[in-house]
């Protein structure tokens, strides 16, 4: 169905009246597209940047040939510290173990972590899990 762009609008407008679509459901929609444009001039400035034989003439710079492209600049990802990590991986396994467990079974795994420690807790609670 093709429509003209003064009859998109008035479509538009009932539904939004009607309330069949919301207004923050349009404006998603128009930042989607906005993210798509975005994604096929970043994609069609790269395709342009190679030669015909399929070998980069830009410089191995990703960061700089993206934002050259007019993308916005990504938040930095914050670097996490050995130790950090490890606590991390830690309780993940924890939780892992500790998730399968029935509630009695996780009152004692959490008496036991907070007696004896992480490694304790999660030795006791493989242990009550079963296989795996």
């Amino acid at each position: 169905m093709k429509l003209s762009e003064s009859q998109a609008h008035y479509v538009l407008n009932a539904l939004v009246s009607e309330g069949k679509v919301r207004t923050a459901q349009v404006r998603d929609v128009l930042r989607n597209r906005e993210r798509e444009i975005r994604k096929l001039r970043e994609r069609l400035a790269a395709l342009e940047k190679l030669s015909p034989a399929g070998v980069s003439r830009a410089p191995r710079g990703g960061r700089a040939a993206r934002r050259s492209a007019g993308s916005k600049v990504r938040a930095r990802r914050l670097r996490m510290s050995p130790r950090v990590r490890a606590l991390r991986k830690l309780q993940g396994k924890y939780m892992g173990y500790v998730r399968r467990l029935k509630p009695a079974d996780k009152d004692r795994v959490r008496s036991v972590r907070e007696k004896r420690g992480m490694d304790a807790a999660i030795r006791l609670a493989k242990s009550l899990g079963g296989k795996s």
